[in-house]
């Protein structure tokens, strides 16, 4: 099973705990779960390209022609762009980013848009001011490095590694650019696992035990997976 490298509070401790591994575990009882950490650009199509069973943290694609399915969300990120306080920067819309450097998550430039996607497409001349981290510690390290940038990132990711850091000056502004929640699936080389994965899952949200999850990693979002089930 494929899960993106340690991004805690959701992977943690090589893919041992964490809120994706819990879900995903719970939603699989009775299966054997082996996970296989990969950089979160390689998720997407790990299934497609048979280095795993099953992919966690994709984006759900319809067109998507290949023997895979897709799965109902399982969890939801709360994307902002965050700057420091002390920066003081003009961020009203999406168009004010391409005035500052820009620190993403792999492949985000697909994920948060068109209007996000069109200024920072590898085409773009805005471009420059773009750029990926594989691992979102080092994302967040960079951030408080230098001053004058723009986090776009999870806010529950970036409080965990910011209160780890223990900046002198910690206060940030989140600016809220994207929707307030992203969903992802997991996709999966077998239909019937995936059909008992939505079943569990829908289960756990009614049940409350989801929501427990939540409260247990302490990530805040405006809505949930559950919202539909």
């Amino acid at each position: 099973m494929a899960i993106a490298t340690d991004m805690p509070p959701y992977v943690s401790d090589s893919a041992k705990t964490g809120l994706e591994v819990d879900i995903v575990k719970k939603a699989l009882d009775g299966y054997v779960v082996e996970f296989v950490q990969m950089p979160y650009s390689q998720l997407q199509d790990a299934v497609q390209k048979q280095k795993a069973d099953v992919s966690i943290g994709v984006v759900a694609d319809n067109t998507d022609n290949s023997d895979v399915f897709y799965s109902d969300p399982l969890i939801s990120f709360a994307n902002f762009a965050i700057s420091k306080k002390s920066d003081n920067l003009d961020i009203n819309n999406m168009d004010d980013l391409k005035k500052y450097q820009v620190l993403t998550w792999q492949n985000a430039y697909l994920e948060l848009g068109d209007e996000f996607k069109k200024l920072f497409s590898p085409e773009s001349e805005y471009r420059k001011n773009y750029h990926e981290f594989s691992d979102q510690a080092e994302q967040v390290a960079h951030f408080w490095k230098e001053s004058q940038q723009v986090a776009i990132i999870d806010r529950n990711i970036f409080a965990y590694f910011t209160k780890a850091l223990k900046p002198s000056n910690g206060e940030v502004v989140h600016h809220s650019l994207f929707p307030a929640v992203t969903n992802f699936s997991a996709s999966f080389k077998d239909e019937s696992a995936m059909k008992s994965f939505n079943s569990k899952l829908k289960a756990m949200c009614q049940s409350g035990e989801y929501g427990k999850l939540l409260e247990e990693y302490e990530v805040q979002l405006e809505t949930t997976v559950c919202g539909d089930k």
